[in-house]
C-alpha cells in the first residue's frame, strides 16, 4: 500500500437555508462579465450578473446564511432579471428606466424571498418580492460589495479580493478579461519550481 497523502480539513458541507419566504438583504451585486455559455452545441456570450442576499432569520455558528442567483444582464421583461426587479419592486420599469437601471442600487435593500427545493435538493430563489417592513430589517452583517469588470481593469482590485475564490474564477474567464494580466500579485503563493 503507498503512503497516500490527504487534507485534514474536515468537511463540514454547505448549509442550505429552508424552502419557504424569508426576509433577505441583498449584500452583494457582482459583474460577471460576458460568460461563455454552450446549450444543445450552439455557444453564446451573455454579460451576467450574481445577486447574494443575506437571510437575517436562518444562521450558522450565529452568522446569517446566504443565497444566490445568476442573470444574464437584461431588464427585457421575459428574462429573470427583469421579472424578479419587477416583483420585487412591485412594479414594471417604464421605458426611461429601461435605457439604463443601474443595479448597484440594489445593494442593501431588503426584500422577501421564495425559496424552493430544485430536482436535485438544492434550494434556490424561486422569486423575490417586496419587504414591506424594509426599514425594520436588521443591518448586514456580511460585507456588503458591489463589483464590476470595468473596476478591476482600472486596478481597483479590492472589492474583487473580498469575493469567494469561486467567484472570482468566473470573472476571470470572462470575454472582457481574456488576455489581461490578472495576476493579483500574490508572491506569498509563489512556491517557486514544483519538481513533480
Amino acid at each position: 500500500m503507498g503512503l497516500i497523502a490527504k487534507s485534514t480539513e474536515s468537511n463540514t458541507g454547505f448549509t442550505q437555508p429552508e424552502v419557504g419566504v424569508h426576509e433577505a438583504r441583498c449584500v452583494k451585486v457582482i459583474d460577471l462579465g460576458t460568460q461563455k455559455s454552450t446549450f444543445e452545441g450552439e455557444t453564446t456570450w451573455k454579460r451576467q450578473v450574481m445577486l447574494i442576499w443575506e437571510l437575517p432569520e436562518q444562521l450558522k455558528d450565529g452568522m446569517p446564511l446566504t443565497i444566490s442567483k445568476f442573470y444574464n444582464l437584461s431588464l427585457h421583461e421575459k428574462s429573470k432579471l427583469g421579472a424578479d426587479l419587477t416583483s420585487w419592486r412591485g412594479r414594471a420599469f417604464t421605458e426611461t428606466e429601461k435605457q439604463g437601471f443601474d443595479i448597484g442600487n440594489l445593494l442593501d435593500v431588503g426584500c422577501m424571498l421564495n425559496l424552493i427545493e430544485d430536482k436535485r435538493g438544492k434550494v434556490q430563489v424561486n422569486s423575490v418580492m417586496p419587504h414591506n417592513k424594509a426599514d425594520s430589517l436588521r443591518p448586514a452583517i456580511h460585507d456588503v460589495i458591489l463589483f464590476t469588470i470595468e473596476d478591476f481593469q482600472q486596478n481597483k482590485r479590492e472589492s474583487f479580493n473580498m469575493l469567494s475564490e469561486g467567484i472570482r474564477n468566473i470573472i476571470l474567464r470572462s470575454k472582457e478579461l481574456e488576455g489581461m494580466n490578472t495576476d493579483m500579485g500574490d508572491e506569498a503563493n509563489d512556491i517557486g519550481d514544483v519538481p513533480f
